[in-house]
């Protein structure tokens, strides 16, 4: 695991889920990709740049520890819709995702599969 550390997870929850990605056997993301909208700029957890998909670890700390919620709620909102737009795909996950590998793999699978063109 110490070899696979990366000073670029932003938390123990990003930590396990690079983790759980190399574990599922699906090609390494770039982390904390930053990405251009009519938003302004926006950085991504995890981002296959050529896939257009977004992988996001949402802990209760990013929603409740550091602005009032509602205004966490909405600037990740009108985030999300302003990369959607770009198109990219997003997939969310929590604490509880990282313990279900065979559902984690699917939606992230499903979520290339999704990609415009195929």
């Amino acid at each position: 695991m110490l070899a696979a550390a990366d000073p670029r997870s932003e938390s123990p929850g990003e930590t396990l889920t690079r983790e759980l990605i190399l574990r599922c056997r699906i090609k390494p993301p770039e982390l904390q990709l930053e990405v251009p909208s009519r938003a302004g700029h926006h950085r991504l957890d995890f981002a296959w740049k050529e896939e257009k998909v977004a992988l996001e670890f949402d802990g209760k700390t990013k929603y409740f520890d550091y602005k009032p919620t509602a205004e966490v709620l909405f600037e990740e909102r009108r985030r999300e819709k302003a990369l959607t737009e770009e198109g990219w795909r997003f997939v969310r996950v929590e604490w509880k995702d990282l313990f279900r590998e065979q559902e984690f793999k699917s939606r992230l699978l499903r979520a290339f599969a999704s990609r415009p063109g195929r």
